[in-house]
């Protein structure tokens, strides 16, 4: 099996052309206006809106995905924001608690909410008036859901301009991006919402500028690779038919280098304070085990042998972005105190997801 794979590999590596969407990526004032939406994309997914929290239908792949995102959602919050420092106080059931969350491009709600019912504040925005309706009736069987789960039909744009910049401690993307048009905006305007803190106080008459919590946004998408090509659209639509044909188009993958190369254009937003940084901390593969029936986060130690048919980041990958208000080579300004050697014990169970 595995021969013929490379074999294949290798002919769809000879035969296929894929230009980088971008080489150089360039924040401008005239791009800000521009818009995310694929109309096209916009309207399959409307048309399979009904299917959304069937567990064997269309997005039956997203149902089996989302525990294993959760869970690395969580880990890098705890990691990577205050609330994991050594003096944090947090309960393991909740750790989103009084956080605000968004999900751009939530669809039917299925990352919506397990945030919610970790403890967070989330707002699930959709282009598909369609997949919010189909959202917003499933919230509401469930009375736990009640409060701090809105749901909203508007672009990630609309809502930049509603809200303004800097509105949420995490926002997440999951599955999107190669879904729009205009990714490097799309990613822009993500970012844009992530809040940088600034607060400041005095001292001795001395006033100072105090940076407190960072905030994050977790993107996941696909690799633009003939692995990629083979596995999400030769076999998962053509072959096994595990997804309908057209839903992906492999030319819109995105490359972990063109998606760093989003965020590093991203740090030049007008939004964003002098000097701000938008730290990449984390890239890690994710890949369905079809003998298992499960999905599974990878790294260099399992991609030999739980997933051999290409490396870590050749297909399905995650990537965090941590913002902050200083860049790693300036002098920093006085800092509390975020980041402890000391991890939280995290607990392995996603219970109630």
């Amino acid at each position: 099996m595995l021969s013929v794979f490379q074999a294949v590999s290798r002919r769809i590596s000879q035969r296929m052309t894929m230009p980088p969407r971008c080489q150089t990526v360039q924040f401008n004032a005239s791009t800000s206006s521009s818009s995310s939406v694929n109309a096209e994309e916009v309207a399959r997914f409307a048309a399979a809106s009904h299917e959304w929290w069937n567990p064997k239908g269309q997005f039956s792949v997203l149902h089996l995905m989302n525990p294993v995102r959760m869970k690395y959602i969580r880990d890098v919050f705890l990691r990577y924001t205050p609330a994991g420092g050594a003096d944090a106080k947090v309960d393991l059931a909740r750790p989103f608690e009084g956080k605000k969350v968004l999900d751009v491009g939530c669809g039917g709600g299925l990352l919506c909410e397990s945030l919610r019912r970790l403890g967070a504040s989330v707002t699930g925005i959709d282009a598909s008036s369609e997949s919010v309706a189909i959202a917003t009736h499933h919230a509401s069987l469930d009375p736990m859901l009640k409060d701090d789960l809105t749901y909203r039909s508007i672009t990630v744009e609309e809502l930049l301009e509603e809200v303004g910049a800097s509105h949420f401690d995490m926002v997440c993307s999951l599955e999107v991006i190669e879904h729009v048009s205009n990714q490097d905006v799309f990613v822009q305007n993500c970012m844009d919402l992530v809040k940088v803190w600034l607060h400041n106080c005095l001292n001795r008459s001395v006033k100072l500028f105090i940076f407190q919590p960072e905030g994050l946004a977790v993107f996941s998408t696909i690799n633009r690779t003939p692995t990629s090509y083979l596995l999400t659209i030769l076999l998962a639509e053509h072959v096994f038919r595990w997804i309908p044909p057209g839903t992906h188009d492999h030319s819109a993958y995105v490359t972990p280098a063109e998606l760093e190369l989003f965020v590093r254009a991203a740090e030049n937003s007008p939004h964003n304070p002098p000097n701000c940084s938008l730290d990449i901390v984390d890239t890690r593969g994710i890949a369905y085990l079809p003998l298992e029936n499960k999905w599974q986060l990878l790294d260099s130690s399992t991609v030999s042998t739980r997933f051999p048919l290409g490396g870590d980041l050749d297909v399905n990958y995650l990537m965090t972005v941590v913002k902050r208000p200083f860049k790693e080579s300036d002098t920093k300004p006085v800092e509390a105190d975020s980041k402890s050697s000391t991890k939280v014990q995290q607990s392995e169970s996603l219970a109630g997801l």
